[in-house]
């Protein structure tokens, strides 16, 4: 949903703020806000701590003080800031009474500031960059900013109550946008899940169900196909331990590969630490120079990881805290080997063979002695061939899915900034509910032109009367409709404003939504007696869009439902990069379909079907001109 601007603005003089609403106050922050430094021990007031999600109480007590009164009082109210961080955003209103240590910065805001307004404006993105200008550095990455220069920042702020309306607005939208990052982190916690339960199949138990089987006599293998071998890792691969020495680290040099180098498929040396050659040559003594088909295997913190030596790589050693596995008889191949130690069989054992209460690792020997299964060689290369095309297909899901939980993030803060420095009047949504009588018949009306043209088809239901409404809106200008609309798994959607429709459409026109086959099964609509006696009313409010509402509606009744939901989807992927100034091929905006919508289009559309309806959009006049809603990341569970 786009958001109008106030009628009228003045300059602020300050560079962060910009131009504010004309209305609004503009003020120093030490103009309305004080600093509690009130003394206090945390016997009496509980530690709390400041964290990027607020202040919440301290879990960790061990270190109390007593009577020692050298904490910060924090009083239900006041804002707690960190005034020495390396984290931006550690701070929070507290709804809590307790104690803070001392480089925290309390402050209360006086009467003319609402709480929850408050929280919102000070932990903006603007303000935060602000607060840490206002500072100095400490080192590298830490500020420290006190009170005496934070009470210099300027604020511009509305009235109390336009405040209060402000903030419900911004609870509103952002309990949505969390939902919908919720969604996304369950798809990813989904993926991963079922990413690893195909590897740790494939690499234990084959590919064929119907294979023989026999009993590996370890639990957490089970049973394997009869043909495997099932060995200590010692039988076949080398275990080599790192040089145990401390090198020297220099700018430029030798990269050391050590627990942080080994998290993806190869060795990442993008950002390792680098040693002189002197130490170099001492660390690659015995064997220990890391070669093609090598295995650099983390025995330490993050016990398991294992990346691969390519023949891309520089020359480099081992650093501390991993060892070397180098393949000595080709029985066990390097990519084999590397997906069972992501499998549960392999993962189940180390956790078992791990020592150390609070920094686990394990030992070479314990590593030597890891049983794996082995099959024949040509059949290690069918299962990693099966492993790395269905792993290369969940990962893309993956980073889809946090490319779109980073999206959602960019517009909570976007939202925030913008609703707390006045770039956007968000009481146009009050407005809206004010007006929100007129909206509704709207969106009824038009759902009753829509219903009673197409019910007679069958392939009218409940999808394509969404596909409709949002191409009325996109392509015919119905801007009365006011959608939000997602991408959800049968095209863009926005779920409240179909509901709102179909129960218009019946208060208008006794139009009745059934589902014959029970709850959620295919809608039917059923109309009422007296079909179109809304058309008039229709027509004064849409004027000459009447006439493009009605070629849309004619259009898509020549084509089945899942063809409404490809032109729709093509439509908004289509428009959406026109919206951001890009200029999309045909290939781009099917592959954006199938790759950046929603994981359900790649099981229903290929590429040619795509081009096919793209052809027909063209054939039809229905291609996008970069207006209207621009659809945005939806429910992946839908």
């Amino acid at each position: 949903m786009s958001f109008p601007a106030y009628l009228s603005y003045k300059e602020s003089g300050v560079e962060w703020l910009g131009k504010v609403p004309s209305h609004w106050t503009l003020q120093r922050l030490g103009g309305s806000f004080v600093e509690r430094r009130e003394k206090v021990n945390d016997t009496d007031f509980p530690p709390l701590s400041v964290t990027k999600n607020g202040i919440v109480p301290q879990l960790d007590t061990a270190a109390k003080t007593d009577d020692n009164d050298n904490r910060k009082c924090v009083r239900a109210g006041d804002f707690v800031i960190n005034s020495r961080s390396d984290r931006k955003g550690s701070s929070g209103l507290s709804s809590l009474e307790g104690s803070v240590s001392l480089i925290n910065t309390v402050i209360t805001p006086d009467e003319c500031f609402y709480h929850k307004y408050v929280h919102y404006l000070l932990r903006s993105s603007p303000f935060q960059e602000e607060f840490y200008r206002y500072g100095k550095g400490i080192v590298a990455d830490l500020w420290s900013t006190n009170y005496s220069e934070m009470k210099n920042i300027n604020l511009a702020y509305p009235d109390k109550s336009e405040q209060i309306k402000i903030a419900g607005f911004l609870d509103r939208e952002i309990i949505k946008i969390d939902d919908l990052v919720d969604e996304q982190r369950r798809l990813i916690a989904l993926l991963k899940e079922k990413r690893q339960a195909v590897i740790s199949h494939a690499v234990t138990k084959g590919l064929n169900t119907d294979v023989p089987m026999k009993d590996s006599s370890i639990d957490w293998i089970g049973e394997v196909p009869s043909h495997w071998d099932v060995n200590a890792l010692k039988r076949h691969w080398s275990v080599i331990d790192c040089k145990h020495i401390t090198a020297e680290f220099v700018e430029e040099g030798i990269p050391l590969a050590s627990i942080r180098e080994v998290q993806s498929r190869y060795v990442d040396l993008s950002s390792a630490k680098k040693t002189t050659y002197e130490y170099y040559n001492q660390m690659i003594e015995g064997g220990r120079k890391p070669e093609f088909g090598d295995l650099i295997f983390s025995r330490n913190a993050t016990v398991g990881e294992v990346a691969q030596v390519a023949d891309w790589h520089p020359p480099f050693a081992m650093g501390q805290d991993v060892c070397l596995l180098r393949n000595c008889d080709g029985l066990l191949l390097v990519d084999f080997l590397q997906y069972y130690c992501k499998s549960l069989a392999f993962i189940q054992q180390v956790n078992q063979l791990m020592i150390g209460s609070t920094f686990k690792r394990i030992n070479i020997e314990e590593i030597r002695n890891i049983i794996i299964t082995i099959p024949p060689v040509r059949e290690q290369i069918i299962i990693c061939n099966y492993i790395s095309n269905f792993v290369n297909k969940a990962d893309d899901l993956i980073k889809e899915a946090e490319k779109g939980v980073a999206l959602l993030h960019e517009r909570r803060d976007a939202l925030i900034s913008a609703a707390v420095t006045g770039k956007i009047n968000v009481l146009s949504v009050s407005n809206l509910a004010l007006a929100s009588n007129d909206r509704v018949r709207s969106r009824g009306l038009i759902a009753v032109e829509i219903i009673e043209r197409s019910a007679h088809q069958s392939t009218f239901g409940r999808v394509k009367l969404q596909k409709i409404a949002y191409l009325a809106e996109a392509h015919a200008g119905v801007i009365e409709l006011e959608g939000d609309y997602l991408r959800e798994a049968a095209g863009p959607l926005d779920r409240e404003m179909i509901r709102e429709m179909e129960r218009e459409a019946g208060a208008l026109a006794d139009i009745r939504v059934n589902q014959p086959a029970g709850a959620g099964s295919a809608v039917v609509y059923q109309l009422g007696d007296q079909r179109g006696a809304h058309r008039k009313e229709l027509t004064a409010l849409l004027g000459e869009r009447t006439a493009k509402l009605d070629r849309l509606i004619k259009d898509i009744s020549t084509i089945n439902t899942k063809g409404a939901e490809a032109v729709a989807t093509l439509y908004a992927v289509w428009n959406d990069a026109l919206i951001n100034r890009e200029t999309p091929s045909d290939m781009e905006i099917a592959l954006a379909v199938l790759s950046e919508w929603h994981p359900e289009k790649a099981k229903k559309f290929g590429i040619d079907d795509l081009h096919a309806w793209l052809n027909w959009m063209r054939r039809h006049g229905l291609t996008p001109t970069g207006t209207g809603p621009k659809t945005s990341i939806g429910r992946l569970f839908a």
